[in-house]
This record gives C-alpha cells, sequence and structure tokens, in this order.
C-alpha cells in the first residue's frame, strides 16, 4: 500500500523534509539547539494607583501580543509590571531554571472586574500581638501594638501587602476594613488565596476565618466578601474572561518548544491546543508541547484535560495552590525541559535527555497545600493519572514542597474509551526529538542530490550526489540506531520492517517515508512479593 502523508499533498513543490509526527498508534540537530519556553497571561497594561494607603504598581513596557525574549524575571518584572502573571510565572520558571531560555507574550486583558476579598478589623487592641499574612508562599508579619485601632491595623496591613510588589493582588484600609484586589481583572483572580493569622507572643497561631476571630489583643478580624477553593479562602467575584486567540496568533512564525498558559478556562487551553496541532503540522514542523495548570477540583480539572484529550497538553493538578496556576504550570515545563538540580535533585530534563523518566521531579518553589484535606490521597492520584492529569504531590526529600508525581499528557482516551498510547510526556517529546534529528540530518546528508530509481544489479549510482531510496533508508536507520544507543529509542532491529521509504508515484523527485519509533519506557513500577519463610 502507498504511503500517504497527511498535510503534505502531491501539488506541493516547496523543497523541503516534511514529516508528520504520528502519535498513538501501534507501536543543526535535535538537542544541540537550546529549548525555548514561551509564558502566556496577563501584564500590568496601566499604572496602578491609590490613596489609602498611597501606592504605585508600574505598567510593563512591552506591548500586548508582541513576543519577546525574557532574559531574567527581574527583566520580566520591567517588561510585564511586577506581580503580574508573566512576572510571577518567569519568576517560578527561573527558579526551577535559571539558565533556561524563556519568552513571553502578554495577552490583552479583558474590560472587566477585578477579584476581591475583604478583611475587616474591629476593635482597639488591649495587647500587643502580631498579624501574620501567608500569601503566595510568603509570609509577612505585621506587628500590632497594644492601643492600636482598626483602622491603624488595617492601614498597616494594606501597607505591608503593597510594600510586597510581586504578590498579584493590592490592597486598600477604609475605616478597618482592608480590601484585596487581583491585579487583573477577570475569573482567574477568584483562584487568587488569601490567608491569615493572628499571633500570640508565644508564637501561638490563630487562623482568621469567615467567622469572626479573636485576637490575643481583643481585636477581631474576619473575612467577607470571599470566594473559597478547597480549605481555602480565596477572592471572589472576577469576571469576564480574556482571550489567547490574538497572542497565539502573534507567535506562530516562531517556534517554542514549550507553551505555558495562565489560561485555566476550557476556552483558552483549546485555543494553545488548536496552535499546537498546527504548528506541528507538516509544512509548519513546529513541534511544540502545551502545559496548563488546574488548581480546582478533581472532578473539574478531568473535565478540562479528559475534554481537551491531547497528546501534546500536559496538566499539572494542585488543588487549592497557594501560588498561582500560571506559577505550577511554568514550573512544571521548566523542570520538564532542565530537570531538578536548582531543588536539589538529580533528574535529567528532556533537553539533555528526551527520554527522561521525570517521575517525582522536584519543583523549586511549587509549596504543598496548607490543610491536608487538599493534598491528593492515593486514590485521587490514580484516578488523575488515568484521566490525563499530572498531580503534584508532597517531595519526600523536602517536606513542604511538591514534586511531579508523574509527568502525562491529556491523551487518555480514544472515541471515550480510555487509551493510553500517549501516556508519558516522553512519548510525545521522543518522537518530536525524532523528526527534528532526521529532518535536521536528511537535510545536510542530501542537500542537492538528485533522486535515482533503485539499480537492477543493488550497486549505488556511479554519479556523484545520486542516491536511491534506499540510500536514505539505509541513512535514517543509521540515525536511528544511534539514538538507540543514546537510550533514546529503542527495538531498532526489530522494527527495520517497518521502516520504509518510496518514490511517490505522483510526484518525482519525492520519497515518501514510514519511521517507526519505539520509545524506550521509563521505570515506572517494580512490583514482587516478599515472603516470610
Amino acid at each position: 500500500m502507498p504511503i500517504t502523508v497527511p498535510g503534505v499533498p502531491a501539488s506541493r513543490k516547496t523543497p523541503g523534509i516534511n514529516f508528520v509526527v504520528v502519535l498513538g498508534g501501534t507501536g543543526t540537530s535535535a538537542g544541540v539547539a537550546q529549548k525555548r519556553a514561551l509564558i502566556l497571561g496577563n501584564k500590568i497594561g496601566t499604572t496602578l494607583t491609590d490613596s489609602s494607603p498611597s501606592f504605585t504598581c508600574t505598567a510593563g513596557t512591552q506591548a500586548v501580543e508582541m513576543p519577546c525574549a525574557v532574559p531574567s524575571a527581574d527583566d520580566a518584572a520591567t517588561l510585564f509590571g511586577r506581580g503580574s502573571e508573566l512576572h510571577r510565572m518567569a519568576q517560578a520558571f527561573y527558579a526551577q531554571a535559571p539558565a533556561g531560555s524563556l519568552y513571553g507574550c502578554a495577552v490583552a486583558e479583558a474590560s472587566g472586574t477585578e477579584a476581591t476579598a475583604v478583611l475587616t478589623f474591629a476593635t482597639t487592641a488591649n495587647a500587643a500581638y502580631t498579624v501574620r499574612l501567608k500569601l503566595c508562599g510568603q509570609i509577612i508579619d505585621v506587628p500590632v501594638a497594644s492601643g492600636d485601632t482598626a483602622t491603624v491595623i488595617a492601614a498597616a496591613v494594606a501597607d505591608a501587602i503593597n510594600d510586597n510588589q510581586d504578590l498579584p493582588y493590592t490592597a486598600q484600609n477604609s475605616s478597618g476594613a482592608v480590601t484585596l484586589k487581583a491585579k487583573h481583572a477577570g475569573p482567574r483572580g477568584n483562584t487568587l488565596i488569601v490567608d491569615a493569622y493572628f499571633v500570640s507572643s508565644a508564637e501561638a497561631e490563630t487562623r482568621i476565618t469567615t467567622s469572626s476571630t479573636t485576637s490575643p489583643g481583643a481585636t477581631t478580624g474576619t473575612w467577607s466578601s470571599t470566594g473559597t477553593l478547597g480549605s481555602e479562602i480565596t477572592l471572589s467575584s472576577g469576571a469576564t474572561q480574556d482571550s489567547f486567540a490574538n497572542a497565539l496568533t502573534a507567535v506562530e512564525s516562531q517556534r517554542f518548544d514549550r507553551v505555558i498558559g495562565a489560561c485555566i478556562d476550557a476556552t483558552n487551553i483549546g485555543r494553545i491546543v488548536t496552535h499546537l496541532n498546527a504548528q506541528a503540522g507538516p509544512t509548519v514542523q513546529f513541534l511544540e508541547q502545551g502545559v496548563c495548570a488546574s488548581v480546582d477540583t478533581l472532578a473539574n480539572a478531568t473535565t478540562v484535560a479528559t475534554g481537551q484529550d491531547a497528546a501534546r497538553l500536559c496538566m499539572p493538578w494542585h488543588l487549592a495552590s497557594p501560588l498561582t496556576a500560571g506559577e505550577v504550570a511554568a514550573q512544571t515545563a521548566a523542570a520538564r525541559l532542565h530537570g531538578d538540580s536548582s531543588a536539589g535533585g538529580d533528574t535529567d530534563g528532556e533537553a539533555d535527555t528526551p527520554s527522561a523518566n521525570m517521575d517525582g521531579v522536584e519543583l523549586a518553589t511549587v509549596v504543598m497545600q496548607r490543610a491536608l484535606a487538599d493534598q491528593p490521597l492515593a486514590t485521587e492520584v490514580e484516578s488523575a493519572l488515568n484521566n490525563g492529569l499530572t498531580p503534584v504531590v508532597g517531595s519526600g526529600a523536602r517536606p513542604g514542597y511538591g514534586t511531579l508525581a508523574r509527568p502525562v499528557t491529556t491523551r487518555c482516551l480514544r472515541s471515550g474509551t480510555p487509551n493510553f498510547a500517549v501516556l508519558d510526556t516522553a512519548n510525545v517529546t521522543v518522537p518530536d526529538h525524532v523528526a527534528d534529528t532526521i529532518r535536521a540530518d536528511l537535510a545536510v546528508t542530501f542537500k542537492g542530490c538528485r533522486l535515482a530509481p533503485e539499480s537492477a544489479n543493488g550497486l549505488p549510482p556511479k554519479a556523484k550526489r545520486v542516491v536511491m531510496p534506499s540510500t536514505v533508508r539505509a541513512r535514517i536507520a543509521l540515525l536511528l540506531k544511534r539514538m538507540e544507543e543514546d537510550a533514546i529509542v529503542v527495538n531498532v532491529d526489530a522494527n527495520l520492517p517497518l521502516l520504509v521509504v518510496e518514490p511517490d508515484a505522483g510526484a518525482p523527485g519525492r520519497l515518501n517515508c514510514e519511521i517507526p519509533s519505539a520509545v524506550i519506557p521509563g521505570l515506572h513500577n517494580i512490583a514482587g512479593n516478599v515472603r516470610q519463610l
């Protein structure tokens, strides 16, 4: 049966080597160029200011929907504004991969409503104590003196929040009521967790809740106008979804090995998947993968992941994460590309080892949830993996921090039936590496060659720069053997009958190829019986 290559019509005239990476079937070179990651999210478009207390948060300098290099987290603060989605994503990326290569493209913010939460203090303090804020993995202590009024206390708390400009929200005080407001409009602000405590001189913490909570100094505190996520209090009432469509169009002309979205909604995640699939087409050949995180319940995260069911998408799941979903996604992408040496681990990244087994890769700054009830049970981890989610679980080496249980793609179904032909992310990374490596080699090895039919005597052509289909097949086989020696693919000899290179009957000068790529599996499980004798 003739080989067909979808997306490369027989009428195509543009010279080139066009490979389709077929995932989920039965059974310069790649890895040399630095792998580039792209973050997509909101910037601070207009300088944020207010007066009670006074603060200024400067707008980012980079235009929306205009990709640019992000050399460092500090550069991200200038380009996109301190505490913006893109700034915090860059911080997370570089914490994991200090030598990584990162780009950013700002998504235009919708003209919507910022999410808010209100922390109200009442009653003048009759003793000294501390208000402790635990916000986005940071601890901020605000001292309270005996005699401080509710308004004084609230002003000090609001000042402390605004002084930490890397936080994703600002704060204002009005007669003892502190209003925290997300720096961006839209529903993603509804996942921003807030957490506050009264702390005695003996360091005893009393968590402030949505019910009136009394401090050691008789002051009370209450969270109001809030939402919930898992066991946590969040901002609420953020409204009007933005669209990633224009930003994705703006980056179509470039290849980014990982496309990282701050988005958590199925519509924008779907736009990223559509973009990835189009970029991977044989006439574009930008083989990219996406990472978008969920901080929602397992049921809701499962709905999004199975709804995408995409081989090129990885969705880390971290219910009620103290960090934003964008940060979890950015650090996951950095860990997959560059491993976990920055977090004291020894797991290789896919940039150096495409087939790397990344089970338990350490995340540098992604912390675990405050409440044990929000941390995944073993049954929930198994369910997540079966439904295309990459769960974040507690690190055995670094208490309080997270690891990726097993990085998987969201591709878990075929026609609604469970199918795990493309389970581990290596099942995408390796075929992409194979395609990139062979394409780069053939473009150099056979540049300027002419194509002759197979000779009757089996001997190669005598003329210079003339090749036969078998010549190209032999070269591909050699490249596969080299990748087998590097433990990237396996069973090359056994699969050689599946390696076919044949001329296209309707397009002179064209060869069609079937190239088997058997990914070396990671060692994920060892089972056995330990018998008492």
